[in-house]
């Protein structure tokens, strides 16, 4: 077997805990023509990235099966078709490997709710399998590490996170604190691969105040064409701001639609933390931006926007929107 497909088989069996007889699923999303042909080549990573793991799973010898359904819309956190709620049942094991993420919807909260081990991971690629990758570390030493940023958050109340151009206090929630370290073992569990991160949702309105700048090449949901500065007030993003003309105009049209667009769009839904030391900033810029990735980049914090419902908080919207912030330095206040 090689490297690649070992990682693979390491992924459902230390990740997930499988164990003999228990029931996979492998969730894919095809190609919807209503998309942008921007997206198109995503799409057929993640397709590859679906078919080998389920050739590689059954291989194993593995009750596993590969559901396919076409997103309605080309954006992360919008709920799967009622077609694939029919489909999958109940399987003790499901893989999210998909294009846009489902790990903020109903489905996924659903699935959890039935008792299922859930991995979301959008935008995962075969690549990062390969040695020297983001699931190639060792993921109980990086379980510990990541529970100890989570004690932190849980004796908290007040989280100031401070980067170049960057100052923000965020109120949180710590009964609201969760960890994603890519160990996800026992029923429910739910969380992305590759970990980790301890993430938290933010009191809802609260007195989360301050301002982060996300550089041009990081992101969003895709990497951001000029450096940008978001704004916060009570809980809530306020304001975009581009550096030049160009920067603001291109904030205006691309931008703030993704944080203004709908109702309760910009309320602040989660803290994130990154503590994966095989991710860098290098890495990310050498393997092409991906949030699920980025996200977990180790000294970087990320800010979402919109649905915190599914991390336990309260605001239920169709977006969910990470924007990740590099070389931070933060400071816990009980």
């Amino acid at each position: 077997m090689n490297k690649i497909d070992q990682a693979i088989i390491n992924a459902l069996k230390v990740n997930m805990g499988y164990k003999e007889g228990e029931k996979v699923a492998i969730v894919m999303q095809e190609w919807n023509p209503k998309f942008e042909e921007k997206f198109r080549k995503k799409f057929d990573d993640s397709a590859a990235l679906c078919r080998r793991m389920f050739e590689v799973f059954k291989k194993a010898g593995v009750e596993v099966e590969l559901l396919s359904y076409v997103p309605e819309e080309p954006r992360s956190g919008v709920d799967a078709t009622p077609e694939l709620y029919e489909k999958i049942g109940f399987k003790e094991i499901i893989f999210l490997p998909t294009v846009f993420s489902l790990t903020h919807t109903k489905f996924r909260k659903t699935q959890s709710e039935k008792g299922s081990r859930v991995a979301s991971m959008p935008g995962f690629t075969l690549e990062m399998f390969e040695e020297g990758g983001p699931m190639d570390v060792d993921y109980n030493r990086l379980h510990q590490e990541t529970v100890a940023v989570a004690e932190k958050l849980r004796h908290s109340r007040l989280v100031r996170v401070v980067a170049e151009e960057t100052d923000i206090t965020v109120e949180i929630d710590p009964t609201l604190v969760h960890v994603s370290s890519g160990l996800l073992t026992e029923p429910g569990k739910f969380g992305n691969l590759p970990g980790a991160e301890a993430y938290v949702v933010p009191v809802h309105e609260g007195e989360t105040n301050g301002f982060f700048t996300v550089p041009a090449g990081w992101g969003g949901s895709g990497p951001l064409k000029f450096r940008l500065k978001f704004f916060i007030e009570k809980g809530r993003f306020v304001e975009v701001k581009g550096e030049t003309e160009e920067a603001q105009q291109y904030a205006e049209k691309e931008i703030k639609p993704l944080v203004f667009g709908g109702k309760d769009f910009d309320v602040v839904a989660e803290l994130g933390i990154g503590t994966n030391p095989n991710i860098t900033g290098e890495y990310v810029a050498k393997k092409g931006w991906n949030t699920l990735v980025a996200e977990k980049i180790f000294g970087s914090a990320h800010f979402a926007n919109g649905n915190s419902q599914g991390m336990g908080g309260q605001n239920d919207v169709p977006v969910h929107i990470d924007w990740v912030v590099p070389g931070v330095k933060l400071e816990f206040r009980p």
